[in-house]
């Protein structure tokens, strides 16, 4: 095994738009180095690293703006195709902690890589789909994929900053990724009302490709350190032993569940009751995305204040309230629109402070803990995405109002309780 030590690399002498980040370094631990050769343009990385994780986030929430057309495609109702979204986020969910270890001793580049062919070949596999049941196998495999890369990336962010900065990388990271919903989702309900469901499909998978190529050409080839373990299951064990990190956890996928069921159902909540066609709900979903994107920066910030967990309470319950409005009052639309951008600002706040949490309980394991913490998110997407499905056959929008905003309460409870005793109780 390699001795704990720190290696420090020489800050970066020039200060860019991210300019927050001058320094890199990586732990080496009993486990082995993450990182054996530390890219020396820091902010070149984060920039490819968002463009990546922007990726992922478009192929798993693209499907809101086209679930209308994709039901009337394959003669099924509008819950019914919202459930080609839960079946994404069900492997992605069990796959995400899988990767962790691997990633953590082989390297975060064949991870990556990989992760990205199988998503490519997924979205275009779904731009081939012939029938309901042929889509599903698609975006199963697209969720295979997809779980891969941005938990691979949050560890990489931690392993290529020093520990005053990660908050904001990671906060970066997940802003990122929501631009995936302020560009392309609107992009995809464009393209896809005047082109029909499967130039999106194709477009998408052609990005992807590109981002490969990108990425097999600029990573760093990084070979295996001597003395590197697997340590597969010992890897969670170390993580699980301790409370604090389930209830991290448990917190996220509630509000995963809220705000995935927001972002499922809000353009086809916009189609069926105010009259919109697909087209018409690209503004709305850009200022969603553009929420979401804000709000996670904001969260970036305040992930290493004091009051960081009361903060995420706070906006958690807010940004319920919000969803169960907009969802059930049937307010004009201008209403709904504005409250749609709060609440998606409010309901992202939570994601980097609580996934810095975890890569601070993780220890040499980031890749690990990123990888569970990634199946939170994807099990709070499934709850979303199929439970609201559930709710929106038996009780309509209303009803899918409300189950997110009890969601969110639940993930308010948890943090402002739970998370912060247990964290108490870690610390003594």
């Amino acid at each position: 095994m390699i001795g704990p030590r720190r290696i420090l690399v020489r800050p970066l002498e020039t200060t860019t738009t991210l300019g927050c980040f001058h320094s890199v370094y990586t732990d080496v631990s009993k486990y082995g180095a993450t990182l054996t050769s530390v890219p020396n343009n820091t902010t070149k990385y984060l920039v490819l690293f968002g463009g990546t994780v922007l990726m992922a986030r478009l192929v798993s929430l693209m499907l809101g703006p086209l679930l209308v057309v994709l039901a009337d495609e394959f003669d099924t109702s509008v819950a019914v195709a919202g459930q080609l979204a839960a079946v994404t986020f069900v492997t992605w969910g069990i796959t995400a902690p899988l990767v962790g270890p691997f990633s953590d001793t082989y390297g975060r580049r064949p991870v990556l890589l990989t992760g990205l062919a199988i998503l490519a070949i997924g979205v275009l596999g779904s731009a081939t789909a012939w029938s309901y049941n042929s889509l599903i196998a698609f975006r199963l495999l697209t969720g295979v994929g997809a779980a891969m890369i941005p938990p691979t990336l949050a560890a990489t962010v931690a392993d290529i900053l020093p520990e005053a900065d990660r908050g904001r990388g990671v906060g970066f990271l997940a802003g990122s990724s929501w631009l995936g919903v302020a560009l392309g989702v609107p992009v995809v309900a464009l393209v896809g009302d005047v082109w029909g469901w499967r130039i999106p499909f194709y477009a998408t998978g052609f990005l992807l490709l590109m981002n490969l190529g990108v990425m097999w050409v600029l990573l760093p080839r990084v070979g295996r350190p001597a003395g590197r373990d697997l340590a597969f299951l010992s890897r969670f064990k170390d993580i699980g032993r301790n409370a604090a990190p389930w209830h991290v956890m448990i917190a996220n996928a509630l509000q995963q569940t809220a705000l995935i069921g927001l972002m499922t159902y809000f353009a086809a909540y916009l189609i069926q009751d105010y009259g919109f066609d697909e087209g018409a709900t690209s503004f709305p979903l850009v200022l969603i995305g553009t929420g979401a994107f804000f709000g996670s920066i904001l969260g970036g910030l305040i992930a290493g204040r004091t009051y960081r967990l009361l903060g995420v309470a706070i906006a958690s319950l807010g940004g319920g309230l919000g969803v169960g409005a907009i969802f059930s009052l049937g307010a004009p639309i201008w209403v709904v629109v504005a409250s749609s951008l709060v609440a998606s600002v409010l309901l992202t706040v939570s994601m980097p402070v609580l996934m810095i949490l975890m890569l601070e309980l993780a220890g040499p394991s980031r890749a690990t803990a990123s990888g569970m913490f990634g199946a939170s998110n994807q099990l709070g997407s499934v709850i979303g995405a199929s439970i609201g499905g559930v709710m929106l056959s038996i009780g309509d929008f209303a009803a899918v109002g409300l189950f997110c905003l009890v969601a969110s309460a639940l993930s308010a409870v948890m943090v402002r309780f739970k998370l912060q005793r247990s964290m108490e109780l870690g610390k003594g």
